[in-house]
């Protein structure tokens, strides 16, 4: 897989993605059992290592763009959300927090980064951006969307609607 990935000049990355969709039965159980609890940590390190390619004065520029995406992902992630638990029978308060949990996802975008390259001089630092505005936006509006406190559902005797 490897070496067809390098063929048609794709990242290792798609190349080990490859190598994953090809592993069954007990070599992928086999294959599971010993990389999940490097998968974490790797992933950390991706991370950082988008986070030390994109600089933060490169950011300021794409920062307009990154938030009018931003507003337009996280409507239409809403509107995703609402629906898909309306179809599950939920009320108003929970098809609102099924909507806004969903902003927060856009770990993808730094996928993307890394198998088109973060030095590129715009898209890095947008997606960057895009990310991080998401990263900060999704947890406020869901929590500010109605999402009851945390702590409201983890000790005994309370109810959702005691704060």
């Amino acid at each position: 897989m490897a070496a067809l990935a390098e063929l048609v000049h794709a990242s290792a990355a798609v190349g080990a993605f490859l190598v994953g969709l090809t592993l069954t039965g007990e070599a992928a159980r086999r294959a599971r059992n010993v990389l999940t609890p490097l998968r974490d940590l790797f992933a950390a390190v991706f991370f950082l290592a988008i986070g030390l390619s994109v600089s933060l004065s490169d950011l300021v520029p794409v920062l307009p763009v990154a938030l009018a995406l931003a507003a337009v992902t996280a409507a239409t992630k809403v509107v995703t959300g609402q629906y898909a638990a309306l179809r599950e029978g939920a009320g108003p308060r929970g098809r609102l927090r099924a909507g806004t949990v969903l902003i927060v996802r856009g770990e993808f975008s730094i996928v993307i980064i890394g198998l088109v390259g973060a030095h590129h001089d715009r898209l890095g630092p947008l997606v960057a951006a895009y990310v991080l505005v998401l990263a900060i936006a999704g947890p406020l509006v869901t929590r500010l969307g109605g999402a009851p406190p945390y702590r409201s559902r983890l000790l005994p005797g309370t109810s959702a609607g005691n704060s």
